[in-house]
């Protein structure tokens, strides 16, 4: 842990905590310049700190202070927060410990545990979606306040051309080429209708098991959005790589979960949701080229193959749909 951490105000919350500021376990982070480090005690603390986080007025800190009160007072199992300190860009959290939804389904493969975890996961997600609306103010968001269409439009769609089409793979491709196909895409993705908490980003690595149940993190970029858009996000996650025949089974029982608490058309929220997924996943590849050439975390390179595969399958279940896009991924 950098010197310039170890502040009076640090000293005093883990004093207060009862946890030790000498030999602190530097934990692993993701995409995020977010540094986490572990702080021993009985229980363990885990410090979180984030020295420049993006955002305004309210900055990405104040996020995910501000959405995980509101979440955690609503009931969502996310990690409870202790202390915040705005001016030294850390706060303290409940440690939820190492084990990732990823790492026990790679572990454990078999179906039992499949159907087990992600059931889990999918009852968490409605749950979060409906509870996480009521209340929900919009001026916690650091982002945008709702997935609307030009977030789409810039930070999926352009974000796919810029950051895999031309940086990653060095394609002379701009977004005006993928336009035809991308208004009818985001047509299908934002039609009228009610919006509920969005995660944006609910997917294996940012769900942990604690003490035999999932607790969800990195809720940070919550705001309000269509329903299919974090089931989209889960299941075609190239972390795990569920197969087709998974993503269907476990859509099914999303929507059973869904109908038996909200007044859902699901041949609506079917058609939704493809086009939720394709979004997801031009999004997913514009992530990792950027993480991997910019960032230069050559770790995500490996999910590419796979979420490539991923968007030429989606494409090629409705081929005349979006032909350039079509054409372009059947190619890379």
């Amino acid at each position: 842990m950098p010197e310039y951490l170890w502040t009076a105000r640090l000293e005093t919350a883990a004093t207060a905590r009862n946890v030790s500021l000498t030999s602190p376990q530097t934990l692993a982070g993701d995409g995020s310049d977010r540094r986490y480090y572990r702080l021993l005690g009985s229980p363990t603390v885990v410090l979180l700190f984030h020295p420049f986080p993006p955002g305004g007025e309210v900055n990405e800190n104040d996020s995910y202070y501000l959405v995980g009160r509101h979440l955690r007072a609503q009931g969502v199992p996310v990690p409870e927060i202790y202390t915040y300190c705005r001016e030294e860009f850390w706060m303290m959290i409940e440690d939820l410990g190492d084990i990732s939804l990823e790492s026990v389904i790679k572990r454990q493969p078999q179906e039992s545990q499949i159907r087990h975890w992600y059931r889990q996961a999918l009852e968490l997600l409605v749950d979060m979606q409906i509870k996480g609306e009521q209340g929900f103010d919009s001026s916690w968001c650091f982002d945008t306040p709702v997935l609307h269409r030009p977030f789409l439009w810039e930070r999926e769609c352009g974000y796919f051309v810029r950051a895999f089409l031309n940086n990653y793979l060095g394609l002379k491709v701009s977004l005006e080429d993928l336009a035809p196909d991308f208004e009818p895409l985001l047509t299908g993705a934002l039609p009228p209708g009610p919006n509920y908490f969005l995660h944006r980003d609910f997917q294996s690595r940012n769900l942990f098991i604690t003490s035999g149940r999932l607790r969800v993190i990195d809720f940070q970029g919550g705001r309000l959005g269509p329903l299919g858009y974090d089931v989209a996000s889960l299941l075609i996650d190239p972390y795990v790589n569920l197969s087709p025949a998974w993503q269907t089974e476990l859509l099914d029982y999303y929507l059973t979960l869904l109908t038996s608490r909200l007044e859902v058309n699901p041949a609506a929220f079917r058609e939704q949701y493809y086009h939720l997924a394709l979004c997801r996943n031009l999004q997913i590849l514009g992530a990792y080229g950027y993480l991997t050439k910019v960032k230069g975390k050559d770790q995500f390179a490996r999910y590419i193959p796979t979420a490539v595969k991923a968007l030429q399958r989606q494409l090629l279940a409705r081929p005349d749909a979006f032909p350039r896009l079509t054409r372009l991924a059947a190619e890379l």
